[in-house]
């Protein structure tokens, strides 16, 4: 397998390893007609040393988790749904803006600050919304706690957070980090750490974040689109925060807010499935397997209005890092059994039949699930139903257009 071999089929999930871990810096990240981020590599500067290849979460997918299940726990899972695991938790920030504002609890960025804080890391790498470009993620490594609280929130985009590896590694010899990111991108990190020890060495906690799919920009387009707001008058974008389960804000150039409720069906509809990226229906991964905390949204275990965070504890580094928050008092957290944890949507996706097709299945009902057997009436059922239809076909006549242009 190669990167060419990888764009041909159209299997990059643009997670930016590549473009991060290559020697000679000859792959930059760009955003091409699906609207997702994909490698392009310059020939004149690539010297063929196989390193992308190699870090790939896309390469060798079907031993990647033998091997690095064996690489970064020594062993491989008993527990074939929820990975290796420590302890399970549900909790929230103490920090009542914190909690509010964040996508679900606030924990991701509690977290952060108190390693922070505490001086178990120099800086985290994490990513926000460009000042210059509001709809387009800026990765960066936060090195202070009003820039961790920057990155505070979901992005529901593509994101190409690793090409930051780069930073980490060339960063002064006695610094540590820690990395947030979803779990294509830490399929990558921990292929990278194999390969380069200075890495391995650096990145002292890892926080995978739960992630049904990744979404294209062209997502976001039709929902301002349909909100009728043009893309140039756009200030400022959230994708989550108010409270749980929060709303999508947008702010114009003029200052006015136009909030969106996660579960609106323009929302919901739009962003699952219908730009999502076609290999995340496959992935064999949604709750950070290789983490050592998993964190995600408390979908049907215990939801609050307020937020919490659904937690997994994998390796001592995520037990020590719990602990610290919790001697601090900065987070409120409780045990819970690893049985409450099946019926979340998002978990259920790793419950994988061994016949692919039906896999494919499966997957396609429960992203199906997720949308029309919400807490919904049924006109709002029946809205959505045709709303993704018409997203489907709009989506299929811009692609069709795209390839005829070109």
């Amino acid at each position: 397998m190669t990167i060419e071999k990888i764009m041909r089929k159209e299997l990059c999930v643009g997670c930016g390893t590549c473009a991060g871990i290559c020697p000679m810096e000859a792959i930059k990240m760009e955003i091409d007609r699906r609207g997702f981020y994909i490698p392009k590599v310059d020939e004149k500067k690539c010297t063929y040393c196989g390193i992308c290849i190699k870090v790939c979460p896309q390469n060798n997918r079907i031993n990647n988790f033998k091997e690095l299940n064996e690489f970064v726990f020594e062993k491989i899972p008993d527990d074939k749904v929820l990975g290796n695991s420590i302890d399970y938790y549900i909790g929230h920030s103490e920090d009542e803006n914190l909690r509010f504002e964040a996508s679900s609890g606030g924990m991701v960025t509690q977290l952060l600050i108190t390693a922070l804080e505490e001086e178990i890391i120099d800086g985290a790498l994490v990513t926000r919304m460009r000042k210059d470009d509001p709809l387009i993620p800026e990765p960066f490594i936060a090195r202070t706690k009003e820039e961790i609280i920057s990155a505070m929130g979901s992005k529901y985009c593509p994101v190409p957070a690793n090409i930051m590896l780069k930073e980490i590694i060339e960063s002064k010899d006695n610094e540590k980090f820690a990395v947030v990111c979803l779990p294509c991108h830490l399929i990558g990190i921990r292929k990278a750490e194999k390969l380069n020890q200075k890495l391995r060495d650096k990145i002292v906690l890892h926080i995978g974040i739960f992630c049904a799919s990744t979404n294209s920009f062209l997502g976001t387009d039709f929902i301002l689109k349909q909100m009728e707001i043009e893309k140039k008058n756009v200030r400022s974008i959230k994708y989550r925060g108010r409270g749980w389960p929060g709303y999508m804000q947008i702010e114009n150039t003029e200052g006015d807010i136009k909030r969106l409720f996660l579960q609106h069906p323009l929302y919901f509809g739009a962003i699952y499935p219908c730009f999502a990226n076609k290999n995340c229906i496959t992935c064999n991964d949604h709750i950070s397997l290789l983490s050592d905390i998993s964190i995600g949204d408390p979908w049907r275990i215990e939801e609050d209005p307020k937020g919490n965070s659904l937690m997994i504890s994998r390796t001592s580094s995520g037990e020590e890092a719990i602990k610290t928050a919790i001697n601090c008092s900065h987070i409120k957290i409780k045990k819970i059994k690893r049985d409450a944890l099946l019926v979340h949507p998002t978990i259920k996706l790793q419950k994988k039949p061994s016949n692919f097709f039906t896999y494919t299945i499966r997957k396609l009902t429960l992203y199906s699930y997720r949308i029309f057997f919400s807490n919904m009436s049924i006109t709002k059922k029946i809205f959505l139903f045709f709303n993704i239809l018409k997203i489907l076909i709009n989506y299929r006549l811009k692609t069709y257009q795209r390839k005829n242009d070109t």
